[in-house]
């Protein structure tokens, strides 16, 4: 079962055409109309709640300046050295044994609904 996925502007367009050839439903920021390119952490994560996405990203600012509570759920790429076939690949691998709706902790011990990715 694929995810939904709210890309951020710091997310590879590579990246985001694999996820969807691995049938994940990705929605890319610069191609939401309140949204934009520039737009603020608060009001991505609020879209990303609303219209029950994960935000992929690469900026921590989503688990060190705002509540859990503000998102349906973050996947942080820390490893900004991961090629876009190596992050949709750890993505999709992650949809195979976590279901969306599910709460989890990263292995890295983030607080909340955090995953941390590479």
């Amino acid at each position: 079962m694929g995810y939904r996925i709210l890309a951020d502007e710091n997310v590879e367009q590579a990246t985001i055409n694999y996820l969807r050839k691995l049938d994940h439903d990705v929605e890319w920021i610069g191609d939401v109309k309140k949204l934009g390119l520039g737009a603020d952490d608060k009001s991505i994560a609020a879209h990303g709640r609303e219209t029950d996405r994960l935000v992929l990203t690469q900026d921590d600012d989503f688990f060190t300046r705002m509540a859990v509570e503000d998102t349906a759920g973050i996947l942080f790429q820390s490893d900004q050295t991961l090629s876009a076939r190596e992050v949709g690949a750890i993505v999709h691998e992650l949809s195979e044994y976590v279901d969306q709706s599910d709460e989890w902790v990263s292995p890295g011990t983030l607080p909340g609904e955090f995953l941390l990715i590479g």
